[in-house]
């Protein structure tokens, strides 16, 4: 039987992006589809390039510089005229970094090219730009974090010398304007918990903008807060998330709609507090397993942040932290990639 081809923009490959990669190990695992990485491809030369009979694009329509977009617009037309079937996920309502102008024109080639546009929550049905284009929608959640991670023997308490008995918030992935980092530091209760952040820091000027704001906290509340700028080893990341008590995640509404960060930590039962994206609204309503919360201004975003991690730290008090990690896991095995599998697998047939 023949297989069918899919292949995934920018890649599949697991050093570069777990979601995608445990998607296309989904795909191969039932056996009647053949993965491939567009841009794995395109480095090797590949004469199959453009043979493929599915492209599944993600984050395509946020090109940094006008020759990526010039060479994205290259690929989407030829894919058009060769009528290849295209299905595109929409990760964010804007791009993360800023929307160059010509950003919009990938957009609205997508909008018409693709022949399913899926979207990771019932929020994002909401969005100004897939109204007309209703009919080529598909929700599937995000899945699962089961076996992205080895589980690793690292003591993070100890590397970075925390106290055992004391409360560890955990900051971890892409450190980014958008998530607000400033904001968690100046509002953290540094009476109550640790706060520890961790990840690669982009751009260079936020990474300096991020020190002086924490060398200027008080002594007593900077002794509370490790910043570990640097990208985690996928061999130790499980180690943060099991020394964690809780996660922390403060997002900007403008652009994040999905967190892999949330579903991470709810695959290793962990809650995270985080305001109510569309995707953190999904699982509460499934699950109430987040500390979740709304704002409305930058004022009353540190106003409600600080609520919600007080709020997490009387939970590890009276334990209701723990229940809201038992759900959160729960949350995750009826929405993992094999709960979901025929789903996926209609994406691409």
């Amino acid at each position: 039987m023949r297989k069918t081809k899919v292949c995934f923009y920018p890649t599949c490959e697991n050093a570069t992006n777990h979601f995608l990669a445990n998607l296309a190990r989904l795909l191969c695992t039932e056996g009647s589809f053949e993965c491939r990485g567009f841009l794995d491809m395109a480095k090797a030369k590949s004469a199959e390039l453009f043979k493929q009979d599915v492209y599944h694009f993600n984050w395509f329509d946020q090109s940094i510089s006008f020759f990526s977009f010039w060479y994205r617009l290259y690929i989407l037309l030829r894919l058009r005229l060769a009528g290849k079937k295209i299905v595109w996920t929409v990760h964010n309502a804007i791009p993360h970094g800023g929307a160059p102008w010509y950003n919009g024109i990938l957009r609205f080639l997508l909008l018409r090219y693709a022949s399913v546009i899926h979207i990771m929550s019932e929020g994002s049905r909401g969005l100004q730009f897939l109204k007309g284009f209703e009919s080529k929608v598909r929700l599937i959640p995000h899945g699962d974090y089961f076996d992205s991670y080895p589980e690793s023997a690292l003591d993070v308490r100890q590397k970075f010398g925390i106290d055992p008995d004391s409360p560890l918030v955990v900051f971890l992935g892409a450190i980014r304007p958008y998530k607000n980092l400033e904001l968690l530091v100046q509002n953290f209760p540094a009476h109550r918990a640790t706060l520890l952040i961790c990840g690669g820091v982009r751009p260079a000027g936020y990474l300096e903008e991020l020190q002086k704001g924490i060398a200027k906290l008080d002594p007593a509340v900077k002794d509370k807060v490790i910043f570990a700028p640097g990208f985690v080893p996928d061999n130790e990341l499980s180690a943060y998330l099991r020394a964690a008590s809780f996660l922390v995640a403060p997002y900007s509404y403008d652009s994040a709609l999905n967190s892999g960060t949330v579903l991470l930590a709810c695959s290793y039962g962990k809650t995270v507090v985080c305001p109510d994206i569309a995707g953190a609204q999904d699982i509460q309503k499934q699950a109430d397993c987040l500390y979740t919360y709304h704002y409305a201004t930058a004022e009353e975003h540190a106003v409600e942040l600080a609520k919600a991690l007080q709020k997490a730290l009387d939970g590890c008090e009276s334990g209701e932290i723990l229940a809201k990690g038992e759900r959160a896991l729960g949350y995750m095995r009826q929405n993992s990639w094999q709960a979901h599998s025929l789903e996926w697998y209609g994406l691409y047939r």
